[in-house]
């Protein structure tokens, strides 16, 4: 391991798909870090006023803290740790190459070209009827729903009255929070999220069949693009949504290169809490 990765911290949230991928990059890696986990299922953790003030101002999940230094949201973290380490297995290709130019199509269609995947998460819990055997209790998940309408919401309501410097970060969480909510809380919404997201799936599985030799989405190389697709995958199937998505005559490329993905050692570490020390607040 390099010895230069002391110091790293992620907070991060088991269940989120974008803390995944941190911890997957981490593990890649190869460098040493703690887990901070938070817990925002019980106690919405990251809407306490120590994380808004000292960690992320709209309360958000992952940041990693490198030393003395806050890098917040997935993908800049990413890239933090592909320039930080350039000296371990790197994450992203040359950017002179079509490679590249693959994985920065990849990444575009998982973040920018599809609703947020906590539309689907909430709309699973509000539409249960949707999912076929998830791996999470949906009836948790709804409590979770009813919870992010009244305590985080009002929570932050309080943060923004009683303190001015937090105001406009708190501010910002509930205009998305809300609009969260009401994205998912509508059937015809929600069912036009799912449907982008299997347009999405359609459009990788076209490039998976342009590059039926390569190992992994852009090439041999083994990229972010590949994190970030495999976590989200996995939230899907968590959340009880594969099988509208995948099978035998559903996207078969892809299918078959998730069942290659999740063989990976980092992300089989990442399920056991490896690769780092993991820690809660006590």
């Amino acid at each position: 391991m390099a010895s230069d990765g002391e110091g790293l911290l992620l907070y991060s949230a088991g269940f989120s798909p974008f803390s995944r991928r941190v911890w997957m990059a981490l593990i890649e890696k190869g460098v040493k870090f703690e887990i901070y986990e938070m817990d925002i299922a019980e106690n919405q953790e990251n809407h306490t006023e120590w994380y808004l003030r000292n960690v992320h101002p709209r309360g958000r999940i992952p940041v990693l803290r490198h030393h003395d230094m806050l890098i917040r949201e997935s993908i800049t973290i990413l890239e933090y740790l592909e320039n930080r380490f350039p000296e371990a297995p790197r994450l992203y290709p040359q950017e002179d190459t079509s490679e590249y130019k693959s994985v920065k199509t990849i990444l575009s269609l998982i973040d920018d070209q599809v609703p947020d995947p906590a539309i689907v998460t909430f709309g699973v819990a509000r539409f249960p009827e949707f999912a076929e055997n998830p791996k999470i209790s949906l009836d948790k998940l709804a409590v979770r729903l009813e919870d992010r309408r009244t305590k985080d919401i009002s929570s932050l309501n309080k943060h923004a009255e009683e303190h001015e410097d937090l105001r406009a970060g708190c501010e910002s969480k509930i205009a998305y929070l809300q609009d969260i909510l009401k994205a998912a809380t509508d059937k015809q919404t929600f069912q036009q999220a799912l449907d982008k997201y299997g347009w999405m799936f359609s459009e990788v599985e076209q490039m998976l069949a342009r590059n039926t030799d390569s190992i992994w989405l852009c090439g041999d190389q083994y990229t972010v693009a590949d994190i970030c697709m495999t976590c989200l995958i996995t939230h899907l199937v968590g959340l009880g949504l594969h099988s509208r998505y995948f099978g035998a005559d559903e996207r078969p490329l892809l299918s078959k290169y998730y069942e290659r993905a999740i063989q990976r050692d980092s992300y089989v570490a990442s399920f056991k809490k490896g690769g780092a020390n993991v820690f809660k607040k006590k």
